[in-house]
């Protein structure tokens, strides 16, 4: 394995890796080749992420319609909807293009890493600084279009996506610190619809606080097997994860995470009085979904830990969204 001398990583077991090549499908393969990096690291062609960030805004939006006494129309709901996902789309990138940035040296070391576009030399450091700004400031405007409680409530999310780096570096825990950060979605999207936190009583208080906490632990959940892809080469460089941390045990540990977000989720439902659609598809779907995933996942096979990050978390996200959703109809 190289030093940290700018070169990537170009040798496994004595073997040569592949070199780089520009994409030859998806929609990087449809851009001049001078736009490539700059797609690749805003992650446009790995829209697995955006659908993490996008459902936990989702998540607050569906929420906010079972408590307001005149729900928004479903014209608002998808206008809301589209300016949280476009918004969600440039935030993202931002996160991913300052991650990425800042990682330059650990992901020359790292297998499936190596190639990504500041560490292969295809950006500057000062570029990606730059165009993660660009990025930035682009879902700043479409947070502009939505209430101004979403400014406020933005102002944490962006602290912690800045800090999420950092804490690779200084702790074992940066899951939770992107725990944190992604299921703040939730007060953004319920604030987007036009719910007043300023109106809620002690036990809506104690449910939000609880809905919240059960994200963290989704959050973890995927994030931690997403870094088992990478669990012995980030412990040669140096990166620290819960999947590194756990790697003894780490099934142990995803079962728990696992159970405590059923719990934290049956309880909203109790202290909320929600019905059998959010109890039978929320809940328990979201129980069987999690169980399965946890329990057939090969964590020694990266390939299948990324298909649970790419589509487990599309099942999940989906199972949590339609039990909102139905219930929000039903009343």
């Amino acid at each position: 394995m190289p030093s940290r001398s700018g070169a990537p990583r170009n040798t496994l077991d004595g073997k040569a890796l592949p070199e780089y090549s520009l994409p030859q499908s998806g929609v990087l393969s449809y851009v001049p080749a001078s736009w490539v990096p700059y797609g690749e690291l805003m992650r446009i062609d790995k829209p697995a992420g955006i659908h993490l960030f996008y459902f936990h805004h989702l998540f607050g939006t569906l929420y906010a319609s079972v408590l307001l006494s005149t729900p928004p129309t479903l014209q608002n709901m998808l206008r809301i909807n589209t300016i949280l996902l476009m918004g969600t789309i440039f935030m993202r990138g931002s996160a991913c293009a300052w991650n990425d940035t800042l990682d330059c040296e650990y992901d020359r070391q790292v297998l499936r890493c190596r190639l990504r576009p500041v560490a292969r030399g295809a950006l500057s450091v000062t570029q990606g600084y730059l165009f993660t700004s660009f990025l930035a400031l682009v879902a700043l405007g479409f947070l502009y279009l939505l209430p101004q409680d979403c400014w406020i409530l933005a102002v944490p999310k962006m602290l912690l996506l800045a800090l999420y780096p950092f804490a690779k570096r200084f702790t074992d825990f940066p899951q939770l610190v992107l725990g944190f950060e992604m299921s703040t979605g939730v007060f953004v999207g319920a604030a987007a619809v036009g719910y007043d936190f300023r109106s809620a009583n002690r036990i809506t208080w104690i449910s939000l606080g609880l809905f919240y906490s059960a994200q963290i632990c989704w959050t973890i959940l995927y994030d931690t097997v997403y870094a088992q892809q990478d669990v012995k080469d980030d412990a040669n460089a140096g990166v620290r994860s819960m999947a590194v941390r756990f790697q003894s045990r780490l099934r142990s540990f995803l079962t728990f995470i696992a159970g405590i977000q059923i719990f934290l989720l049956g309880t909203v439902g109790w202290l909320q009085g929600w019905g059998a659609w959010y109890h039978c598809t929320t809940c328990a779907g979201t129980a069987a979904l999690l169980f399965w995933n946890v329990y057939s996942v090969d964590l020694q096979s990266p390939a299948d830990c990324m298909w649970w990050f790419v589509s487990g978390t599309k099942l999940v996200g989906s199972t949590i969204s339609v039990g909102l959703a139905l219930e929000a109809y039903m009343k």
